[in-house]
């Protein structure tokens, strides 16, 4: 079987993931969610690195906004993830080409930036940011699990360079047409990248407004990992 790994963005936690994860348990595709710790980038892929010692047989694993930087490093020079998604993510080579490709979004303006190095959300503005076409319960529900994370998501100044995962993994990109946090532009000039590019006309949180498309899109790629999987050990 194919296990999906979903790895949840910035100022998130696994909980973003619950009604994908329950489509998916009702498809019977196995599943699995981490929390990451927040602690820097080589911190948060360490995290998803220790999972994914723990799964038997492949995986398609996905990242969500600052979870795709999170999952390029992760996946790197591994043989048991088979394909990777970029869920309007950072899909880069460089911290330079981030910062390169990022066009203002409504989400930048409302960024709260403390003394002690630390960032978070404005929270009167997370449900336009983040959910806008989300049930009012749905939104209300995730903005209450948000939390501040350091400033900064790139390696650490001495950390040596990680080869992203997408140049040796297959990949496909899911652009959300209606995003107000991840400009759509920007988007569509990181999934230059990917193999594969969809899109999905909504917010910046497709997992809470349409699970199911997500669903249906980590399904059929665990499906289609699983026949190549098979057709490979005949």
């Amino acid at each position: 079987m194919t296990t999906v790994v979903l790895v949840h963005g910035a100022f998130h936690d696994s909980s973003c993931w619950e009604l994908v994860r329950t489509d998916l348990d009702e498809r019977g595709v196995p599943n699995l969610s981490p929390d990451l710790p927040f602690t820097g980038l080589d911190g948060d892929a360490g995290t998803v690195q220790a999972l994914l010692d723990n799964v038997d047989g492949p995986v398609v694993l996905c990242g969500h906004s600052y979870g795709g930087m999170v999952i390029s490093q992760a996946a790197s020079g591994r043989d048991d993830v088979d394909h990777l998604v970029y869920l309007c993510a950072v899909q880069v080579e460089t911290p330079e080409e981030l910062t390169a490709s990022f066009k203002p979004t409504l989400l930048m303006e409302h960024l709260e930036h403390s003394d002690d190095g630390v960032t978070q959300v404005d929270a009167d503005w997370a449900v336009e940011c983040f959910y806008h076409d989300c049930d009012p319960e749905v939104a209300a529900r995730a903005t209450s699990h948000l939390r501040p994370m350091a400033n900064g998501i790139g390696p650490a100044p001495d950390a040596p360079p990680v080869r992203p995962a997408w140049m040796d993994i297959t990949s496909t990109y899911v652009v959300c047409t209606d995003d107000r946090t991840v400009h759509p532009d920007s988007q569509r000039a990181m999934a230059m990248h990917a193999d594969d590019v969809v899109e999905m006309d909504t917010s910046h949180s497709p997992m809470l407004s349409r699970p199911d498309l997500v669903a249906d899109l980590l399904a059929e790629l665990a499906s289609r990992v699983a026949d190549a999987e098979a057709e490979g050990a005949r």
